[in-house]
């Protein structure tokens, strides 16, 4: 980490619900909701580096205090820690109770930018989101091979603490799920030739368990699923058996007919279900959205949507109707990108894994955001007619310059290495989530208001450069949407509340 000279301007932006108070030296500077704030501070109010905030009027409410950063952090950003402000000595409340969480980056020498988001339940943040919302408007994370928690360095794609139930309960919501047929019957996770040891019943036990428990009943999960084995094994008898499974079993995720006995979930205990009458399903099979098309977030909760990655519809109730969304083609990968069509939704796809080396991490990080970047119709931000569903991934692997987790993480010492795709994710969303220029486009184009000031650094970059005609073009209306499947999720921390605030941005927006 490098010495932090003391910057001139300190911005903080508020991504709460509310305006937030911040204190600093004594002086109360009120930042209101989805605004940037720039303020000149001294050099010596920054030596002292404490600031508190409250989300209160001055006499009422909690204050937290933080430090802000004193040298320039290895990731570009980090979250601070909040404790409660005159606290004594290991007296604080629990991270939960925090009403906010705070990240400080330096996006110039002179200055530190401190975002302020509000504290969400990652177990349940699709709560606060309306039922009428379409799903292919919001910003869903994932997990690519959600299962492949070992064979490391070569064939783990999570952390091994990281399991299923662990990764809904962080936030995920997008599973991709790869199984092989074990001793022609039972369905196992594998990647590739190696095996993750999970049934396909611990799969289901454990988004079931998740769906049907307070903090998941009003949440919904989509399901890739994949035939590993598909070059030894009968694809016809893999599709059977995931129809079975999926039609037969009870909420312990147990198959009536074919799978596998439960054991453990990765050893983490599944939640207890709901009080009766406050979860929808009845059996294994309600949980299930099997109609082939893209739902909406009402239609949704409390149910898993299926992504079939396999079979023709063959045994299966309605064909290829009943079997949820299935692709029509998934091109082997394409560093330009595909798309294709599922009723009135396009989907706009990002599957390039196969880099070659390191070296073009940059480049894949490129490609898997700008994906996810869409440009609703500037009459009707939230158009219903139809739908553009961006689904791209992050990861990326190639024996042997381009390990999983080197991608994802970054490799080297210091200086010397290559920056990792997630802390690049991070990052981006972090300049989205603090930068003022886009928000205020993205407002004047839905409610035809216009900026005030002068123009941004941004504008002034744009399209042909000409300051006058950045003025003058219409505002380009953007949302951040779609579904993000990443290796090693929890790494660095913090990255999945970042991408969830992007949902509740869009929101105040007016574009989800």
């Amino acid at each position: 980490m490098s010495p932090l000279k003391p910057p001139a301007t300190l911005e903080i932006c508020n991504l709460t619900d509310s305006t937030i108070r911040v204190n600093r030296g004594g002086s109360n500077l009120a930042v209101n909701s989805l605004n940037t704030v720039s303020h000149i501070a001294s050099q010596k109010l920054f030596a002292a580096n404490n600031i508190t905030i409250s989300d209160s009027v001055p006499d009422g409410g909690n204050a937290f205090s933080l430090k802000l950063l004193k040298s320039a952090p290895k990731a570009g950003w980090k979250q601070l820690k909040l404790q409660l402000a005159g606290a004594k000595k290991g007296e604080n409340v629990p991270p939960a109770q925090v009403p906010f969480r705070a990240f400080a980056f330096l996006p110039s020498k002179d200055t530190q930018r401190l975002l302020v988001l509000p504290t969400r339940n990652m177990a349940s943040f699709l709560r606060d989101i309306p039922d009428h919302v379409h799903l292919s408007n919001i910003l869903l994370p994932g997990t690519h091979e959600s299962m492949a928690l070992y064979g490391w360095p070569f064939a783990a794609c999570q952390n091994s603490s990281q399991g299923l139930l662990q990764q809904l309960q962080d936030g995920i919501r997008v599973l991709d799920v790869r199984l092989a047929i074990v001793n022609g019957n039972a369905l196992v996770s594998y990647h590739g030739p190696i095996s993750q040891r999970t049934p396909f019943s611990d799969v289901l036990a454990a988004v079931y368990a998740f769906l049907r428990s307070d903090d998941g009943k009003d949440e919904c999960v989509v399901m890739s699923i994949k035939q590993e084995d598909y070059e030894t094994d009968s694809p016809v008898l893999f599709s059977t058996l995931v129809h079975d499974a999926i039609y037969n079993s009870n909420f312990d995720g147990t198959a009536e007919v074919h799978g596998v006995a439960k054991v453990t979930t990765a050893n983490q205990p599944l939640p207890p279900a709901a009080e009766n009458g406050t979860v929808r399903a009845k059996s294994g099979l309600d949980m299930w959205f099997l109609q082939d098309h893209v739902p909406t977030l009402g239609e949704a909760r409390g149910k898993i949507i299926l992504l079939s990655r396999f079979g023709d519809g063959t045994g299966w109730e309605g064909g290829l109707n009943g079997m949820g969304i299935y692709p029509t083609t998934w091109p082997n990968s394409v560093p330009t990108g595909f798309t294709w069509d599922l009723g009135d939704t396009t989907f706009q796809m990002q599957d390039w894994y196969d880099i070659k080396s390191i070296g073009k991490a940059t480049q894949k990080f490129q490609v898997a955001t700008s994906t996810l970047i869409v440009y609703p119709s500037t009459t009707d931000p939230t158009s219903s007619s139809h739908h553009v569903l961006p689904f791209s991934f992050s990861s990326a692997s190639s024996i042997p310059l381009a390990l999983p987790v080197a991608v994802a993480l970054g490799v080297g010492i210091g200086p010397i290495g290559f920056k990792g795709v997630n802390p690049m994710i991070s990052s981006w969303a972090l300049n989205i989530l603090t930068t003022s220029d886009p928000a205020y486009k993205s407002v004047a184009a839905v409610t035809g208001a216009s900026k005030s000031g002068g123009t941004s650094s941004e504008e002034k970059t744009a399209g042909t450069g000409d300051v006058k005609a950045a003025e003058q073009a219409p505002p380009k209306l953007q949302r951040v949407s779609g579904w993000l499947m990443m290796d090693f999720y929890d790494e660095p921390a913090g990255i999945i509340p970042l991408l969830v605030e992007m949902n509740f941005m869009n929101q105040k927006l007016g574009v989800q």
